[in-house]
């Protein structure tokens, strides 16, 4: 079943041992070659700060709330050059996509992955807010990508 992150996002976490709530899911981290490494998580608290879930402690993803074993399964984050996400502070979502001759695609709105969340399989693209209404957002097989202040090229001839 093919989801987007946006379906994800807000979704609470629980821990499998206690059946506590230790979070929800703020935002996804991602290689350009389109392997889901982890989930960003929202802690709640005085003082919510984000943490790094890496996608091996995810326990399962339903349709309402996702499991992990528990909250030792927090990390701190990997260095910003192992990844990407859509929303953090070099977040790709709103990026212009263009292809290696430089036509332009239009804006990286979201991702889609298969319900097991370890693959990206596609870009959802948007060409804009008007053009979204009418004919609805595009989209696009996952290829491999480089992203550069806010410009991501697909190695892909459009």
């Amino acid at each position: 079943m093919m989801r987007t992150f946006s379906d994800v996002k807000g979704l609470p976490i629980y821990e499998q041992t206690t059946g506590k709530a230790v979070g929800t899911i703020a935002d996804i981290w991602f290689t350009s070659h389109g392997t889901v490494k982890g989930l960003v998580a929202e802690r709640g608290g005085l003082f919510g700060r984000r943490r790094y879930l890496p996608i091996s402690a995810v326990q399962s993803l339903q349709n309402d709330k996702v499991i992990i074993h528990d909250a030792d399964s927090f990390q701190p984050f990997p260095s910003a050059e192992s990844g990407h996400s859509l929303y953090g502070e070099r977040g790709l979502a709103g990026s212009m996509v263009v292809a290696a001759d430089g036509t332009t695609i239009g804006l990286l709105d979201d991702v889609y992955f298969d319900g097991q969340l370890g693959k990206i399989d596609g870009y959802e693209i948007s060409e804009g807010f008007f053009s979204d209404l009418t004919e609805g957002k595009k989209r696009m097989e996952a290829v491999p990508f480089t992203a550069r202040e806010g410009v991501i090229t697909v190695e892909t001839m459009m």
